[in-house]
């Protein structure tokens, strides 16, 4: 099957695909589709690698979630248990430190999770050098400098909603005992 290039967008108006009106930059207009120079087994081989380090990665991105939601419900849950048993100091100070522990669990998890999606990353840009220039034409229109600046934005977000989180927990537990 002969492979097409990308529209150019210079078509007569009216006729371009949703999206492409846009005027393309001169390297673009030079775009040359080429195949992978893999064999076919390799080929499949490489994209059973690169599909598996896509599911992964989201893998590790909804664990970065589902840990943010467990640690919410461990402090909504320390905070029911301090408030049942508020005359009990020794307990709520034993249930502040718990929740200091489950802090610092949460924000080394998170920081393994990022580590993991950076290796996944990793493994996708390397596989996606050996895959047509098509392939790498659409995984260049994003750059990996901008998924950087996201990917740390969104680490440091979560740090901030531990770190908040705990300090409004630990406030909760004071004025609890008073």
């Amino acid at each position: 099957m002969p492979a097409t290039p990308p529209p150019t967008g210079k078509g007569p108006p009216g006729k371009n695909p949703p999206g492409r009106d846009r005027v393309r930059d001169e390297d673009e207009d030079e775009f040359e589709h080429i195949e992978s120079e893999l064999d076919d087994l390799s080929h499949a081989e490489f994209l059973t690698l690169y599909k598996e380090a896509g599911d992964n990665l989201l893998f590790a991105k909804q664990k970065q979630w589902h840990s943010m939601a467990y640690l919410t419900l461990a402090f909504v849950a320390i905070y029911l248990l301090a408030r049942g048993n508020v005359h009990d100091l020794k307990f709520v100070n034993y249930l502040s430190a718990c929740s200091f522990i489950l802090s610092l669990f949460a924000i080394v998890a998170e920081i393994f999770l990022q580590f993991w999606q950076i290796n996944e990353q990793r493994k996708i840009r390397d596989i996606a050098e050996h895959l047509s220039t098509s392939a790498q034409h659409v995984r260049s229109l994003k750059s990996s400098g901008e998924s950087d600046v996201h990917r740390y934005i969104m680490l440091f977000m979560l740090m901030a909603y531990i770190i908040m989180a705990q300090i409004a927990l630990i406030r909760a537990l004071w004025n609890l005992t008073g």
